[in-house]
């Protein structure tokens, strides 16, 4: 060879030589690489990087380590947010539990100072509307006495002097005697049924809000129901026409006779709200084929509610009524009553046509 050749074979191998270096190179520093950028998105919270094998041993039992490394922790991570979402959840429901709970103890607090106050309201006026009541069946036999005396006197008028007779006359005239003698027996009846039914609505309070809420007694559900009725006719007359559809001979039930009251009040009210003039409530009882359960229907031709209103009405704190104008916890309170008298309550509704409560009942609670 020449010296130019050789020149050109020195040339050609440092060339060759560098090419087969980088290309070396390339093989051996890539998974490096890899490694690096996988490293990367670990610390980025991401573990789905995985390296692929080399030509080398060497580098792949270091690619196998650190590809087992990374699907270790992957299964990690993935059962720790797992965990973590569902203890999340838990705590979420633990804490609506505590919610509802603290709303039904407030609410419990508040019936059962109800119950005292009603207690001694309904003592206090009771005995005065006795008094009145008990004069009134006096005065209305002193009054036929009275009258009675008074016909005898008018038989004998005519041996009076012309006078006397004149004289008393006048005076019947004066004071319309003949309009009195037809007036008081009826305006004594209608005191006396006054105080009866003031008597009756104390009686209705004191069993209403009464303070037995947690034993469980033989209930009557039709006397129930015209309870509340009673302790809502204000709001009801003149406005609302109740509809009762009972079916004969309706068994009585264990229950909680208060807490259902409040049920029964809280649908009612709810029924009264949604008929803005004039409506109708359904009220219907009878029971299930096969005897074991009462159902209950409670059904007005109101506003109605949309499908995903009618979806969250047991929600607690949940109302469609304006700021002030209710607490949200009618609803989810008489959800839960019925829940502990081991029954069942649903709503069906449509906008603008009405709502219907259907709750059904054990007429035998069997023990928890």
């Amino acid at each position: 060879f020449n010296r130019n050749n050789i020149s050109i074979l020195v040339l050609f191998s440092i060339f060759l030589s560098i090419v087969l270096a980088s290309f070396m190179s390339k093989l051996v520093v890539r998974p490096i690489l890899d490694l690096i950028t996988s490293v990367k998105s670990f610390g980025e919270g991401d573990f789905s990087h995985r390296i692929e094998k080399s030509a080398y041993n060497e580098l792949n039992q270091l690619v196998d380590a650190f590809n087992l490394m990374a699907e270790s922790l992957q299964d990690v991570y993935a059962s720790l947010e797992e965990k973590v979402q569902d203890r999340t959840a838990k705590l979420q429901d633990a804490y609506k539990q505590l919610q509802e709970a603290q709303s039904m103890m407030v609410h419990s607090e508040k019936m059962r100072s109800l119950g005292e106050l009603v207690a001694g309201i309904t003592h206090e006026i009771n005995n005065p509307i006795n008094f009145i009541y008990g004069n009134l069946i006096h005065l209305n036999n002193y009054s036929k006495d009275l009258i009675e005396l008074i016909e005898k006197y008018i038989k004998v008028q005519n041996q009076l002097t012309q006078e006397d007779s004149k004289n008393i006359d006048d005076y019947k005239n004066e004071i319309d005697y003949e309009f009195l003698k037809e007036d008081l027996p009826s305006l004594i009846k209608s005191c006396q049924e006054g105080t009866e039914r003031t008597k009756n609505i104390i009686a209705d309070l004191k069993n209403f809000s009464r303070m037995e809420e947690m034993v469980i007694n033989s209930v009557d559900l039709e006397k129930e129901i015209d309870t509340t009725l009673n302790i809502l006719h204000s709001k009801l007359k003149n406005k609302i026409e109740i509809h009762k559809e009972y079916e004969e001979n309706l068994p009585r039930i264990d229950a909680y006779g208060g807490q259902l009251n409040q049920v029964f009040m809280n649908i009612i009210d709810n029924a009264a709200f949604a008929i803005e003039e004039k409506g109708n409530i359904y009220i219907r009882l009878k029971q299930d084929d096969e005897k074991k359960n009462v159902i209950i229907e409670i059904e007005d031709d109101g506003s109605g509610m949309e499908e995903d209103v009618a979806k969250k009405i047991f929600d607690p704190f949940f109302t469609t009524k304006a700021p002030g104008q209710g607490t949200g916890l009618g609803m989810s309170i008489s959800y839960k009553v019925i829940q502990r008298h081991n029954g069942k309550i649903s709503v069906s509704s449509q906008k603008g046509i009405g709502t219907k409560f259907t709750i059904e009942l054990p007429i035998v609670r069997e023990n928890d």
